[in-house]
């Protein structure tokens, strides 16, 4: 098999545009993948992490299949959302049962914890000692959310951004070498191999707490 074999072809949402197939190469993306476990989430090889996520999304082919299993950690598989399973404590008791070392899932299931136990009752029932960091991605991470789940859980909340086209993150804090401090609204920092501009509506860089788009050197865009 070659490096430059396909492992897998995945379609986008088209939220970047028509919708398209991805076709993820083998050793490229496993060079990513296990990079991205040391680096990024700071996994130790021993460690469980937890991906609540979809599988047949691109967060669940990265990092409930080919990351984990790569670094050779233990990977979660976790079928339903995150409230009325049977309450808001789900990810809570899932954390504790299975000494999660990093949880990592969408700002969108956080919010709907939030809005099932808004002053975080469910925390309390649940020993979440073993958790290190919480990352989320998949969408804008809105401040509110990230000082809610900060402020209950004590733990760091991680924003970092990519897409299925990219396969794991064009930007993060990369708490394996460095933790960088937390600036909500910011995905900190472009990860290795990614030149990311904040451009305008006329292709022109703007500086800091500039409402723009971000340029790739693929062309793809997203508001920032």
């Amino acid at each position: 098999m070659l490096a430059t074999d396909p492992l897998y072809i995945l379609y986008t949402s088209g939220t970047t545009g028509k919708p398209k197939g991805v076709v993820r190469d083998n050793g490229g993306h496993a060079v990513a993948m296990k990079y991205s476990m040391s680096a990024i989430y700071n996994m130790p090889t021993d460690g469980v992490f937890w991906a609540a996520s979809d599988v047949g999304w691109v967060v669940g082919h990265s990092y409930i299949v080919y990351a984990p299993l790569i670094h050779g950690c233990t990977s979660i598989l976790f079928e339903g959302k995150p409230v009325r399973t049977p309450d808001p404590g789900a990810f809570w008791r899932v954390c504790e049962e299975y000494k999660v070392k990093v949880l990592f899932s969408a700002p969108t299931a956080f919010r709907a914890i939030k809005k099932e136990d808004p002053e975080g009752a469910e925390l309390d029932k649940y020993d979440l000692s073993s958790l290190e960091s919480i990352f989320m991605a998949g969408e804008r991470l809105d401040p509110p959310t990230l000082e809610w789940v900060q402020h209950h859980t004590q733990k760091p909340v991680i924003d970092h951004w990519w897409q299925t086209e990219t396969g794991w993150a064009i930007s993060s804090n990369p708490v394996g070498i460095e933790s960088m401090p937390i600036k909500a609204g910011s995905s900190t920092k472009p990860s290795p191999g990614f030149k990311v501009e904040i451009l305008n509506e006329l292709g022109e860089p703007v500086g800091p707490n500039q409402q723009a788009l971000s340029r790739l050197s693929d062309h793809c865009h997203r508001a920032v």
